[in-house]
């Protein structure tokens, strides 16, 4: 059992660096385990109602260890975890507030779909950043540059 939280660890590690190799095969990983996680949780659901709750507490390892590689790529970017939450939270909060706007009935609803087409750029860029620009090169204040493979 040592072994394999040995191995886990640095995948829920938030300093150091992370290629974009790294970055995509954590990500192929956690899609396979979120695929697992939810197959579970709808048998589970299937067989007992409330025993879905139970597979589902399986998301929160899946969720931080998606974070965690997030912010070592933003860390290989040269720039701060706090990166993550504006890529985060920041396509929800601006189609909430487009949602918010279409369904009132003033003058801002014209504002909505700007508000919509910004939280769409937003996740684009986030998309990006993280899976396809290169890292800084060299040393940088989060570490040495990841090896490549």
């Amino acid at each position: 059992m040592r072994g394999l939280f040995h191995r886990l660890k640095p995948i829920f590690a938030l300093s150091g660096r992370a290629s974009r190799l790294d970055y995509w095969r954590t990500q192929a990983g956690l899609a396979l385990a979120t695929a697992l996680v939810l197959t579970l949780t709808v048998l589970a659901t299937q067989a007992g109602g409330w025993l879905g709750a139970v597979p589902c507490l399986l998301f929160l390892p899946v969720l931080a260890a998606g974070v965690c590689v997030a912010v070592r790529r933003l860390h290989d970017r040269g720039k701060t975890a706090w990166w993550m939450a504006v890529f985060a939270v920041g396509p929800y909060a601006l189609s909430g507030l487009a949602s918010g706007l279409y369904a009132g009935d003033s003058v801002l609803i014209l504002a909505a779909p700007l508000l919509a087409l910004a939280a769409l750029a937003l996740s684009i860029w986030a998309w990006v950043e993280l899976g396809f620009l290169r890292g800084t090169r060299g040393d940088n204040r989060y570490g040495a540059e990841p090896a490549r493979r």
